[in-house]
């Protein structure tokens, strides 16, 4: 099945919009775990389209050797910024709100750094 690009490319954040959502207006048991799937689906579609779209895939250079397993390195970020909302939404305590916003620029600059790193290089024709 195949969708128009414009839904294609901006499915992944609907579903972290309908888990913001979820999380924002309700608190039972059965909506948190509807908002984790969300937000767990829209993190497997991004990692995997990143996965697809790298250009050092096969490079296989002994200087990037990676000290984390490929599964922990691709999704640490988008579990420490689950963790900050999470902290954010559910707690009034300073200092873990404070250890939220830490959390959510370490997943930011981890995230730009990773699509930095992913882009293709310009080419001379």
């Amino acid at each position: 099945m195949f969708y128009p690009k414009f839904i294609y490319e901006n499915l992944p954040y609907l579903y972290f919009f309908i888990c913001a959502y979820l999380l924002a207006f309700y608190s039972d048991w059965a909506v948190y775990a509807s908002a984790g799937l969300f937000y767990a689906v829209g993190c497997f579609m991004l990692v995997r389209r990143s996965g697809y779209r790298r250009v050092d895939r096969f490079k296989g250079n002994e200087k990037n050797k990676q000290i984390l397993p490929f599964f922990i390195y691709e999704y640490l970020p988008y579990a420490y910024f689950a963790v900050a909302m999470t902290l954010v939404l559910k707690t009034n305590i300073p200092a873990l709100q404070f250890l939220a916003f830490g959390l959510m620029i370490i997943a930011l600059r981890n995230l730009l750094l990773r699509s930095n790193h992913r882009k293709k290089a310009k080419s001379l024709f």
